[in-house]
């Protein structure tokens, strides 16, 4: 609905002109009625009005006065001027201020009718240039971020009106999903330190450019249903020239797909500028995870699992670290199943989950598993060709070979093997050389080809794809999150 206001010193009119028409089926709504016209200024500042409907001649304010003063305060609010004298100076005065239409008193309702028509259509009208304008901003806000062009960048840097200098600092925020957002787009509107803002999926990336008293105001001064306390507002570090735009960028955008991983509560948050790192969180080994897990109950499970994760958390880790760690305790545990056929599945979740709950109510599941199934107690026979697959590894092992060394039935032990490991011989030993690379990966400086010839591929490209079906990540990859510092 559209606000109007009526403003005449005679009551009776006032009364009148709200019954003239059916206000409600045009879309507007009489909000305020004033017979003072300076009570109309003082309500002027602090509410939003479409439409003024005013008299021109009162005797507290003259109307031509009146009308541009109200301007003054709402330059984009539609006039209406209304007056009993014939004077065309009046006239003038209202028409000069940018007023819709002149109308005498006594006001014709078919007249009246017509001009708000027209009012509806220019305000219609400017709705949509600002829409169109306000669109044009958010492109060159979203290009601007996301380009590294330098000629592009610092055309765009001139048609925001962004300045580098030592008295206002440009940072960029990220407000997380703002409920409603159309409230903390009309916030934005209004604020001359927002030089551009988009929407990046459900969350608004900001430019600002200002004082620290302009951001505190900014942040505390936001719609209370969007405000710091109810949704997170991540404050980039300060950015000292156009050339760190893209990266403050890409900081920006991690640090909100860690917030939401880790489903951060409502809050104030800072981000580290680059000159200052939190301590880097290095990811458990195989072996450290086995070990740390050798001889633990569920219940102890879930809790040490959630002070890892809260670690991270601390430690500002990133996701994709998270779900590193989590595939490690996955391979911890899968080689204690004698049973286990979603493998595949489960990487599938962790590296897709949306939030670390996922990942932990998944986790705890194979470890509920892992616990029903007890420990297995093996033959002589499959105790001795597990024990050769974990110390000779690197050889090029086969069910045949070791068979022979048994001086046992290659088909006879694949089958046993089978039946008390819950896996093949080639599954087990595939296993157990991918944990020995994920140690290697981690903690040696050999290259990938390497790394596969040592624990025993001759065909790197073999290696590549088998480490990517048992992790879900390629070597490479999971090399490159091994060790990651904060934002």
């Amino acid at each position: 609905m559209r606000k109007v206001m009526l403003v005449d010193d005679e009551y009776m009119l006032l009364r009148g002109l709200k019954l003239l028409v059916d206000w409600k089926s045009l879309g507007l709504e009489i909000i305020n009625t004033e017979q003072n016209p300076k009570l109309a200024l003082k309500y002027l500042h602090d509410n939003p009005v479409d439409i003024l409907i005013s008299d021109m001649n009162m005797p507290e304010l003259s109307g031509p006065d009146f009308v541009a003063a109200a301007k003054a305060i709402r330059p984009e609010m539609e006039l209406i001027v209304i007056s009993g004298y014939s004077d065309f100076d009046y006239v003038r005065a209202g028409l000069q201020q940018n007023a819709v239409n002149y109308l005498r008193k006594p006001i014709d309702t078919d007249e009246l009718l017509e001009t708000l028509h027209g009012a509806l259509d220019r305000l219609q009208a400017q709705q949509q240039q600002h829409q169109i304008a306000s669109l044009a901003v958010q492109t060159q806000t979203r290009t601007l971020v996301t380009t590294d062009q330098e000629m592009e960048r610092q055309q765009l840097i001139d048609a925001l009106g962004i300045q580098f200098d030592p008295t206002t600092v440009v940072r960029l925020i990220g407000v997380l999903n703002p409920l409603p957002p159309k409230d903390l787009v009309s916030y934005l509107q209004i604020l001359d330190a927002v030089k551009g803002f988009y929407v990046e999926g459900q969350d608004f990336i900001i430019i600002f450019q200002g004082t620290t008293d302009q951001l505190n105001i900014f942040i505390n001064e936001a719609p209370h249903q969007i405000g710091a306390e109810r949704r997170p507002f991540l404050i980039g570090a300060p950015i000292q020239d156009e050339t760190q735009l893209h990266n403050r960028y890409l900081q920006l955008r991690r640090e909100i797909a860690r917030q939401y991983f880790f489903e951060t509560a409502a809050g104030l948050r800072m981000m580290l500028p680059d000159t200052q790192q939190d301590t880097p969180l290095t990811l458990p080994s195989y072996s450290e995870v086995k070990k740390a897990l050798d001889g633990v109950d569920l219940a102890t499970f879930s809790a040490w699992l959630s002070q890892q994760f809260e670690a991270m958390k601390r430690a500002n880790a990133s996701d994709l670290l998270a779900r590193q760690f989590a595939l490690v305790v996955l391979l911890v545990l899968s080689d204690r199943l004698t049973a286990f056929d979603n493998k595949s599945a489960v990487i599938t979740m962790i590296n897709h989950a949306t939030d670390v709950s996922e990942i932990k109510a998944q986790l705890q599941r194979v470890a509920k598993l892992a616990a029903q199934q007890g420990n297995q107690q093996f033959s002589r026979n499959v105790v001795a060709m597990r024990h050769i697959i974990q110390t000779r590894y690197s050889e090029q092992l086969s069910l045949a070979m070791v068979a022979s060394e048994l001086h046992l039935n290659a088909v006879y032990l694949g089958q046993l093997f089978k039946q008390e490991v819950g896996r093949s011989f080639a599954q087990f030993l595939n296993d157990y050389r991918v944990d020995v690379a994920v140690d290697l990966l981690r903690d040696s400086d050999q290259d990938i080809g390497q790394i596969a010839e040592t624990v025993g591929y001759q065909n790197s490209s073999y290696f590549y794809k088998l480490f990517k079906k048992q992790t879900g990540m390629s070597p490479g990859d999971y090399r490159k999150a091994g060790v990651l510092s904060s934002c």
